[in-house]
């Protein structure tokens, strides 16, 4: 990650993590901006990110097909649950 065009933001996030890590803060609340810098840049430089990017489009499809499984095993479609989150949210 650091021999990329994306050493600086890299190292940002990586410090962003453990700072958190160290103040038992929640990571993602904390790093959210950190990372959307890390992946920006990485699209930016998707030439030389891209199997990292690929791997990660990877695993978040199957965190998809996972959750639907769960959804499903729950008695729950995904339309049903999406429409109960929309009236929350509305709501």
């Amino acid at each position: 990650m650091k021999a990329g065009g994306c050493k600086e933001s890299f190292v940002g996030w990586e410090n962003c993590i453990r700072e958190a890590e160290e103040n038992k803060e929640d990571i993602v609340e904390k790093c959210f901006e950190a990372t959307s810098a890390l992946k920006k840049c990485m699209e930016a430089h998707a030439d030389y990110y891209e199997p990292i990017l690929r791997a990660e489009k990877k695993a978040e499809e199957q965190a998809i097909i996972e959750l639907e499984k769960e959804k499903e095993e729950e008695g729950l479609s995904p339309q049903e649950d999406s429409k109960d989150l929309q009236k929350k949210s509305d709501g």
